[in-house]
Formats: structure tokens, sequence, C-alpha cells
């Protein structure tokens, strides 16, 4: 039943929009009455924030499998092939997407989502760290790679859908990697000791 519910109201949102979107509507739409709907979510926003969050359950496998091949070599290539595969969103229809992320990412529904970016956070820090990229403060670093790329990512999706292009893919990679690389040079500067006359 959930996942018929479910179906449905992604069917509903993406046709109808999200404003027009009824409980009623995505009863109907799965062929249950509204009592049966209200037997498993309380609401709309309740369906819209479980869609996205089994939509990101499925993400955060995505980037722990694809991190978890990154070594010092291939670093650059994974982070590209794991960016492109964000930008794209490949697994939801991209209209939908959208009204998961205006509804539940930009409004109070958020709140149901917490510990995403920290998850994330937390494979991406042991990423770099079975990747030997030393950072002078590997969590601060995953904090603002995690945000930066979700914010632009998400960005693209609502605001300039235009940028979902292989260029915007470029963008982010050279970002994340140049950001990577600077952070580490100046660890191993750090901790390099100074020649007399340096």
């Amino acid at each position: 039943m959930v996942e018929t519910l479910l179906e449905a109201a992604a069917r509903v949102f993406v046709k109808e929009g999200y404003g027009k979107a009824t409980t009623n509507r995505i009863a109907a739409a799965a062929g249950v009455s509204v009592g049966s709907l209200y037997q498993y979510f309380p609401s709309k926003d309740a369906i819209a924030v479980e869609l996205l969050r089994r939509y990101r359950e499925g993400l955060m496998a995505l980037i722990g499998a694809r991190l978890g091949t990154a070594t010092p070599e291939t670093f650059e290539e994974v982070v590209h092939d794991l960016l492109a595969e964000l930008v794209r969103a490949e697994g939801i229809n991209p209209a939908l997407h959208r009204v998961l992320i205006e509804q539940v990412l930009r409004t109070t529904a958020r709140r149901e989502m917490v510990g995403f970016e920290e998850r994330l956070e937390a494979i991406l820090g042991e990423a770099l760290e079975r990747a030997g990229i030393a950072l002078p403060d590997r969590e601060l670093a995953a904090f603002v790679l995690v945000r930066v790329v979700l914010a632009v990512v998400q960005g693209a999706v609502v605001d300039r859908p235009r940028y979902k292009t292989p260029a915007l893919v470029d963008e982010l990679t050279f970002l994340v990697v140049a950001y990577v690389k600077r952070k580490s040079v100046s660890t191993r500067d750090a901790s390099t000791p100074s020649t007399p006359g340096s």
C-alpha cells in the first residue's frame, strides 16, 4: 500500500503540481480511499518527505560506493563521474526532483530530513582519508564540500535547469579537486621543516 501511495503521489505531484495536489487526489490516483491513505501518511507533506528520503537513501548508497573506490590516482575521475550522476539525478523524474527540493528542502519540512548532509560528510571524510589526501581539518573540508556541492546542484535543478550540463560537472569537479589539493598542499607545507634561507 505504501508503495502504491508513493507512486501515485509522484504522478500527481508531477502532473498537477504540488499546490494542486491533495490527499484526495493522491488517494484517487492510487485507487484507495483517503481514509486508507491517512493510515500511512498524515498529509501530502509527509508523502513528499518520504519520497525525498527514499531518493536520498539511494543517493547515499551510490555516493558511498563510488567514493569507496577512490585512490590518490583516481580521485579526480571518481569525483567527476559521481558529480555527473548527481547533476543528472538518475533514478528520479526531473519534475518530481524539482518539486521535492522546492517543497521539502526549501520549506520548514526540511527539518524532517536532518542528518543527510552529516552522513555525506562522514562518507566523504573517510574517502579522503582512504585516498591518502592529508588535510588540516578533514571534517571541516567535508562540511564545506558537501554543503557547496548540494547547494549548487539543487540550485541548478530548481533555479537554473539550463546549467544541468557537462559544463557544470566540469566546474564542480574543478572546485572540489582544486580545494582539496590546495588544502592538502598547505598541510604538507606546514609539516615540512623550513630550511635556512627559505
